[in-house]
């Protein structure tokens, strides 16, 4: 049996707190329901109500005293923590004025992809003929996760086929085999509106369709050319070993398009967008991100432009009824000094995110970091280990987000009522007064206190 929650109880989480401890500060803030247009089922079990009220008044309670004694967050935090399910907001100050959001922006990014390409998408990197029995081109099709071991697999792949091709004995005595790269997915690459020049491409690179390892280069399709012809030369000279009149080799030799229709020498499915987007959260990766915003453009449009890019995720995240009044963002990874998100989007994002409306979108809250357990939220980077968020270890689940005046955290909060939180914070440094450390630190009380430990 289940109590519908149409209006707010007697006195609401928030007025209850105001009685408790007097005005709100003058930064709070209680907006309507932060939900999406279509909101989780509001309902709360009848045996569950009487903990789910005392969980949001707790929080109301203690929110706008411990957000007003961390003086760390600074005068203007962006905060937004509410009901994963009602959209009751128990504590809410600036939650809709725009912020930099740093790596939280990945939040969108990962929305977005699992909205068009699913958990399931392959993006298949091929080897198709040039235009002479002797060349080959490498096409890349925007696989973020492509490994070494993958690309001499498929180098093999081609050796075998190529050695047919291989001249008869007495009529030659070489064989040379040219490699060309096709990285024409994406358009000619060009840095980010709000990328400091001297983030690349060390914070970020160049954004290509064709990368091994996770590689930080210049021309990371280059990179994956250079080595694939190395690793085929290997192969044929191994596949050939029988020849010893034969001279044999293969080396990269620029970029050029697969003809329409050409041939398929050797492919490779690609790997899956569910590990692009889990590696992307987990270590809040940014050539994941830029990439995978762009394979969710292509998906959509056809194109893999930064236009089509950021009209994709806005297109997207409007059509799943989330408000990105005030948002900007000119790139998928919130390395752009540009972007902007406000804490109650964030929390709109969140809650769709859980909605049994949209199924799709439920992986996005296993693959986020856990506080004081893994990821950017593992112990060894100070977080959730030390009084009083430590009793929080394990019940928060989160992007964190991090740029030299920014620090952000968005995600859930395992309550004390057995119900799901979601909470938005978002930090700007002015000054830098505090160390990063102590900002996050101050952070994570905000999600302690919405699990109901602290």
């Amino acid at each position: 049996m289940t109590r519908r929650l149409v209006a707010p109880v007697a006195v609401s989480a928030a007025a209850l707190a105001a009685l408790l401890l007097g005005a709100l500060p003058a930064n709070a803030e209680v907006p309507p329901d932060s939900g999406a247009t279509t909101p989780p089922t509001s309902s709360v079990p009848l045996d569950g109500y009487d903990a789910y009220v005392a969980a949001q008044t707790r929080m109301a309670a203690l929110l706008p005293a411990r957000v007003a004694a961390a003086r760390a967050l600074g005068p203007a935090p962006g905060i937004l923590v509410s009901d994963a399910g009602t959209g009751e907001v128990a504590y809410a100050a600036h939650s809709t004025t725009p912020m930099r959001g740093a790596s939280t922006t990945k939040l969108l990014t990962a929305v977005t992809s699992l909205a068009t390409l699913g958990t399931t998408t392959r993006f298949p990197t091929t080897v198709l003929d040039g235009r002479r029995a002797t060349e080959v081109v490498l096409q890349g099709g925007g696989d973020p996760m492509l490994t070494s071991a993958q690309v001499s697999a498929l180098a093999r792949s081609t050796a075998r086929a190529l050695v047919p091709r291989a001249p008869a004995a007495g009529s030659a005595t070489t064989f040379r085999v040219t490699v060309k790269v096709d990285d024409t997915l994406y358009p000619v690459p060009t840095p980010a509106v709000g990328w400091p020049s001297h983030y690349l491409p060390y914070v970020v690179a160049p954004v290509r369709p064709l990368i091994r390892d996770l590689r930080n280069s210049w021309d990371s399709a280059k990179d994956v050319g250079t080595y694939f012809a190395a690793r085929l030369a290997v192969e044929l000279k191994a596949a050939l070993a029988a020849r010893p009149d034969l001279a044999v080799s293969a080396a990269y030799s620029g970029k050029m398009a697969a003809a329409d229709g050409a041939p398929v020498i050797a492919r490779f499915a690609g790997n899956t967008s569910a590990s692009a987007l889990r590696l992307m959260l987990l270590v809040s990766d940014n050539d994941v991100a830029e990439m995978m915003l762009r394979n969710s453009a292509v998906a959509a449009t056809g194109a893999g432009s930064w236009t089509a890019a950021r009209s994709t995720a806005r297109s997207t995240l409007n059509g799943l009824g989330i408000d990105t009044t005030g948002w900007v963002f000119d790139d998928g990874s919130g390395v752009s000094r540009t972007d902007r998100l406000t804490a109650r989007g964030l929390v709109q994002l969140l809650r769709v995110a859980q909605s049994p409306v949209h199924p799709e979108l439920a992986p996005l809250r296993g693959w986020l970091p856990v506080g004081g357990v893994s990821g950017t939220l593992k112990a060894a980077n100070g977080r959730f280990t030390t009084s009083p968020t430590s009793c929080a270890r394990g019940d928060v689940f989160a992007k964190t987000g991090t740029l030299f005046d920014t620090i952000g955290l968005a995600g859930y909060a395992r309550g004390s009522d057995g119900r799901l939180k979601t909470f938005a914070v978002l930090v700007h440094r002015s000054g830098e007064t505090y160390p990063k450390l102590t900002v996050r630190q101050s952070v994570d009380r905000v999600a302690a206190t919405a699990t109901g430990c602290y």
